[in-house]
């Protein structure tokens, strides 16, 4: 099993290749020499927290997609979680308060009636 440092480094190269970027165009936009961005991308060097933001800036993509999938992350939410946050964001604080209520109440067993 390939370290984080590779499976992140892979990815990098993968989103990279996708753009159809070369090293020396990433290196470019994040302040570094391709050879570094040749040692990232095989995991040889660690990237920092603040290069890793410039990396995924330069590819347009978010830091979380760099580690989705990687051992010990969460795995994605199911389309019925995804559309429960949802709901639960465009609903109003109080309505949001009631709406945890219940679905405390159920996680935890107890019959709820909506009235």
């Amino acid at each position: 099993m390939p370290s984080i440092d590779q499976a992140i480094g892979e990815r990098v190269r993968i989103y990279r290749k996708a753009l159809g970027m070369s090293q020396t165009d990433l290196a470019e936009k994040i302040g570094v020499r391709f050879q570094q961005v040749q040692k990232y991308e095989n995991g040889s060097n660690r990237i920092a927290a603040s290069r890793l933001w410039q990396i995924a800036d330069a590819l347009n993509i978010s830091v979380v997609s760099l580690f989705e999938g990687l051992p010990g992350t969460q795995p994605e939410p199911s389309a019925q979680t995804s559309e429960m946050i949802g709901l639960l964001q465009r609903l109003p604080e109080q309505r949001r308060t009631e709406a945890l209520f219940y679905l405390r109440g159920l996680a935890n067993g107890r019959n709820i009636d909506p009235k």
